[in-house]
């Protein structure tokens, strides 16, 4: 599927959209430029999820996680920033094999970082900057 957007609020619909296909379990790599709209997306899928808290670009911890409740089912949502990551150790101090569950739904930005310890079975989202305002996302996977 391929979209353009004219603004952040629409990039935040097409996050919403694609959340009301989750079910836990799933991984969502993000790519694209600084400014291409990768954070303002994933607050989308986190409102299309219910989760309340704001959601900000976890670029200098890494990682935040978000309880939520989907369908009466206990999920974690995390929202992974790997920007600043610069070798393998940095990433494998995440645990990343721990989130990649069943019960969780995970995000990251700059995922071409761990391109090699992506699982096989993932969505990705690849935003592009077409000017100041338009972006065109393309989502492929499952």
């Amino acid at each position: 599927m391929q979209v353009k957007t004219k603004s952040p609020k629409e990039t935040q619909k097409v996050g919403e959209k694609l959340a009301k296909k989750l079910s836990g379990g799933e991984v969502i790599a993000l790519f694209g430029n600084l400014g291409s709209g990768k954070t303002v997306f994933v607050q989308g899928l986190a409102k299309g999820l219910g989760i309340k808290r704001k959601i900000t670009s976890p670029t200098f911890v890494f990682m935040r996680s978000y309880p939520f409740s989907l369908h009466r089912k206990a999920l974690m949502f995390y929202h992974l920033d790997l920007y600043r990551g610069e070798s393998d150790k940095d990433f494998e101090a995440l645990g990343l094999e721990e989130i990649f569950a069943p019960d969780a739904i995970v995000v990251l930005e700059w995922a071409e970082k761990i391109k090699k310890e992506l699982p096989k079975k993932r969505i990705e989202i690849k935003l592009e900057k077409v000017d100041d305002r338009t972006r065109r996302i393309t989502v492929t996977g499952n």
